[in-house]
C-alpha cells in the first residue's frame, strides 16, 4: 500500500471515529457524558486535519515529515496514576448508578472503533518507512490512551467490577 493510501485509509478512520462521538454527544443526555464524547471527538478532529496537512505534504514535496503530534488527553502514565488514586472511592458510587441506557451502547461502539484504529495504525507501522513510521507510532499511543479512557468510562457504565483495568468489586462483594 503506497502512502497515500495509507493516509487516506488512516483519515477514514479518524473520521469514522470523529462522527461516533458527535453522535453520542448529540445523543447523550448528561452533561458530563457529552462533554466526555466532545472532548475525545475534538481529539479525533485534530487527527483528521493533521493527516489532511501530511496527506497534501506527500502530494506537494513526495515526503511525510514527523512533526509533534499532540493530544488534548493527558499521557496513559497520568491517566493511570489518576485511576488508582479515584479506584477506592468508585465502589459506592456505582452501586448508586441508574440505568445509563444509551450510555453503555455509545461507549461500546466507540471502544470497538478505538480498537480498530489502533490495530490498523499498529499494521502500518512494520510496512513504513522513516518518519511515516514515527508519525504512526505516534498515532498509536495517542489511540491507546483513547481505547484506555473509553474503556474505563465502557467499565464504569457497564458495572463490569472493573475501572481502567483494575478489579474494584465483584458479585461476592
Amino acid at each position: 500500500m503506497t502512502i497515500e493510501k495509507v493516509l487516506r485509509e488512516a483519515q477514514r478512520y479518524e473520521v469514522s471515529i470523529r462522527e461516533l462521538y458527535a453522535e453520542a454527544a448529540r445523543r447523550a443526555g448528561e452533561e458530563a457524558a457529552r462533554k466526555f464524547y466532545q472532548v475525545l471527538g475534538a481529539d479525533e478532529q485534530s487527527h483528521v486535519d493533521y493527516l489532511a496537512y501530511k496527506l497534501e505534504e506527500w502530494k506537494t514535496k513526495g515526503l511525510i515529515s514527523f512533526e509533534g503530534l499532540a493530544s488534548a488527553l493527558p499521557e496513559a502514565g497520568r491517566v493511570e496514576e489518576a485511576a488508582r488514586r479515584a479506584a477506592a472511592g468508585l465502589v459506592d458510587s456505582r452501586k448508586a448508578l441508574q440505568d445509563l441506557g444509551g450510555w453503555v451502547e455509545a461507549l461500546s461502539r466507540v471502544l470497538k472503533s478505538e480498537e480498530e484504529t489502533t490495530a490498523y495504525y499498529r499494521s502500518q507501522v512494520g510496512l513504513l518507512e522513516g518518519d511515516a513510521t514515527l508519525m504512526f507510532s505516534r498515532f498509536i499511543e495517542i489511540e491507546e490512551g483513547h481505547t484506555r479512557i473509553v474503556r474505563a468510562e465502557f467499565d464504569l457504565a457497564s458495572r463490569t467490577g472493573h475501572w481502567f483495568d483494575f478489579r474494584e468489586f465483584d458479585l461476592e462483594d
